[in-house]
């Protein structure tokens, strides 16, 4: 999934379960990602950044 680098994909729920997986997963194809959930993502944000992408999370 090459074709998906540099793109942006937006990932609510991304503070755990599967909103966390699919963010990790979108940075690991070289995706920046926004993440959303009703609470703090800080955590996932920091696992994405770590993968060397951008990334922004929102509450």
């Amino acid at each position: 999934m090459r074709e998906l680098k540099g793109k942006v994909a937006a990932v609510t729920g991304a503070a755990s379960g599967l909103g966390r997986a699919m963010a990790l997963a979108f940075a690991d194809e070289g995706m920046h990602v926004a993440l959303g959930d009703v609470v703090d993502a800080a955590d996932t944000l920091a696992q994405v950044e770590k993968r060397g992408v951008s990334a922004v999370a929102m509450k």
